[in-house]
């Protein structure tokens, strides 16, 4: 159960056809889209605390990630992060168009994760 209020309600209207963006730290926010500040320190919580959190209650049908992720990052990293994904398929995008594609989410979920490139968006549909 998520007892975070603003992240409860942003989950709550979670539904088909949205996406919500899990972000690392120093991912920017968008003025037009709602935000949850996670952040308690770097590396808490991590992205995928969040995500495992939100698998566990929610239905997610695919994710978005940078495809610098895969170009940037070490391979037992990416191994790990991949892993709390489970099955789902995982659309590989080039960071500039990630951005875009966060612009146009339901909400943004700020955490302390440092991994870089780390971010997903999470899709319903």
């Amino acid at each position: 159960m998520i007892w975070h209020p603003q992240l409860a309600s942003l989950l709550a209207r979670f539904r088909h056809a949205n996406a919500i963006a899990v972000l690392d730290a120093p991912f920017p926010s968008y003025p037009d889209v709602e935000t949850v500040d996670l952040i308690v320190r770097r590396g808490l919580p991590t992205i995928p605390d969040l995500v495992d959190l939100i698998l566990a209650e929610h239905e997610v049908s695919s994710v978005v990630m940078a495809e610098e992720f895969r170009q940037h990052v070490d391979a037992a990293t990416q191994a790990d992060y991949l892993s709390h994904l489970g099955d789902l398929p995982v659309e590989w995008i080039a960071h500039a168009d990630f951005k875009a594609e966060v612009g146009r989410c339901l909400g943004i979920v700020h955490t302390g994760d440092p991994v870089p490139y780390s971010n997903v968006i999470l899709r319903w549909g």
